[in-house]
């Protein structure tokens, strides 16, 4: 086979509370690649025993009950080094989302989200885990995309990834709410980005 896919085998962390999710999900990534899929029914499960399961990647469906999802997302970021999480939430866990990605999150996925979106957030999950880094194409593309933005649209941008409302970003700029809606707008366009 390719040479390093031997040398780990590729666990992924499944926590939905739906096991027809679940299934799906183990459906889909193991027809994907060589993975090994083990499933959690929630956060409280997967805090259980995190320090005892195998490193891998951790799929996680923020539809849980509240605490356990923030609690396994806090743990999860301080072992960084045996874990990567990509985030599944409907639109009512956004805040929680974006905790998720200030702790290190690989991704976070709107439902209903593309499956290919999903396969590729665990290719570089693993890509992290086992190289320690972002792939350095992917790096270079991304700083190349936000070197195209003006001053302007990249303040916008970074407080948009912060959590602020188009409201919030204006009178923290004191700018007009509708500069900022065309600042993030161009800042999206220029960065081939389909949303925020």
């Amino acid at each position: 086979g390719r040479g390093h896919a031997m040398t780990a085998r590729r666990i992924i962390h499944i926590v939905d509370d739906e096991a027809i999710v679940r299934a799906s999900i183990v459906s889909l990534v193991q027809a994907h690649g060589p993975f090994e899929c083990r499933e959690y029914a929630d956060g409280e499960a997967c805090l259980a025993v995190i320090d005892a399961i195998e490193p891998g990647c951790v799929v996680l469906d923020l539809q849980l009950d509240e605490v356990g999802g923030s609690k396994l997302i806090r743990a999860l970021a301080e072992r960084q080094g045996r874990f990567r999480m990509v985030v599944v939430t409907g639109l009512s866990d956004l805040a929680t989302a974006i905790e998720a990605f200030r702790l290190g999150a690989v991704d976070f996925l709107h439902k209903p989200y593309e499956m290919r979106a999903l396969l590729d957030a665990i290719d570089r999950g693993f890509h992290l885990l086992e190289q320690g880094g972002e792939p350095p194409a992917l790096v270079a593309e991304a700083r190349a995309r936000l070197a195209r933005l003006t001053p302007d649209e990249a303040r916008v941008l970074a407080l948009l990834i912060q959590g602020g409302t188009n409201q919030d970003i204006a009178r923290m700029l004191g700018v007009d709410s509708r500069k900022v809606q065309i600042d993030r707008a161009r800042a999206l366009a220029a960065i081939d980005a389909p949303s925020i």
